[in-house]
């Protein structure tokens, strides 16, 4: 199982040209809730260098004034220096040298992946190594989900923890994968960006007042028309048996007709795809209330349904 270790160090910390007091707390209590969220997670950690205490982060005043100055109070607020204490103090010292870690950031393989925790954006370093927020941490790991793509028995235990809209079914999904005019490892790049697309785009969507899964797919369509790789969405015939899916939960089995699809006109990977390419799909259902936490469930990821 993938190790994944993310670091604090002095570029973490480090104050951009503007930013008031209102920014700084706000961005303080978020990446605190951010960093609780990280470490609570499997096979992660967060490390500490020790060059973060000098670093300036507001005003003239360093990380380590703003955490142990007590004067200091009610310059940044009392709450925002224990949530800045506790971003710190939950983290492991690390005896690696500041250099090492960014080197490590590039030298990552299938059993250790390291990225850098930002309270700020940094420039200098490769913006797939960096992570801001909760949201920048799904971006994270779907991007690595892409270079290392789990075998098609452990895909939908892999994806899962990364797109907490969806609700990938086990029953279906591995054998669905067969059906792609590729192996799925091949293309991951393009199904991770439908899969990101249903999960941050689709479900908000739906979830609008009045909102149909039609209109959401026009939604959608519309959503990525501009897009470097577009996506199509749409419903499929009524009465295909195929796409006829079973869902358990509870001990109990639900059977769903799953037609809303996307469709994959573009390719990461292809310039110019095949026929069979732009044949494949990915087929769901719309939220339930009550039935999978209200995810939107992914029954297929394989061929056009005929």
């Amino acid at each position: 199982m993938t190790q994944f270790d993310f670091y604090l160090n002095n570029l973490s910390f480090r104050k951009p040209e503007s930013l008031s007091l209102i920014e700084l707390q706000i961005k303080i209590e978020q990446f605190s809730e951010d960093c609780e969220f990280i470490r609570k997670q499997k096979n992660e950690r967060i490390f500490r260098h020790s060059s973060i205490y000098g670093e300036i982060c507001f005003k003239n005043y360093s990380v380590s004034d703003i955490c142990h100055n007590p004067s200091l109070a009610s310059v940044i607020g009392r709450d925002f220096q224990f949530y800045l204490q506790t971003i710190i103090d939950h983290a492991q010292d690390t005896t690696l040298e500041n250099d090492e870690i960014i080197e490590l950031l590039v030298e990552h393989d299938k059993n250790l992946i390291n990225g850098l925790l930002c309270l700020h954006h940094i420039s200098d370093i490769p913006s797939e190594y960096c992570v801001y927020s909760k949201n920048d941490w799904f971006q994270f790991h779907r991007y690595f989900l892409c270079i290392y793509p789990p075998d098609r028995n452990e895909f939908c235990k892999k994806l899962t923890p990364y797109f907490p809209n969806l609700y990938f079914n086990e029953l279906s999904i591995p054998a669905g994968l067969n059906g792609l005019h590729e192996s799925h490892t091949k293309i991951m790049k393009t199904i991770i960006h439908h899969l990101s697309a249903l999960n941050d785009v689709f479900f908000d969507k739906f979830i609008e007042p009045g909102m149909s899964g039609d209109g959401a797919c026009d939604e959608l369509e519309d959503y990525y028309r501009s897009h470097e790789v577009k996506i199509g969405a749409s419903r499929d015939s009524n009465g295909i048996e195929e796409l006829n899916f079973k869902f358990t939960e509870n001990g109990g089995t639900r059977k769903l007709y799953c037609d809303l699809h996307t469709k994959f006109y573009q390719y990461f990977e292809y310039s110019n795809p095949s026929y069979e390419a732009k044949g494949n799909r990915i087929y769901f259902h719309h939220p339930i209330n009550d039935f999978k936490k209200g995810k939107i469930l992914v029954a297929r990821i394989g061929r056009h349904a005929s």
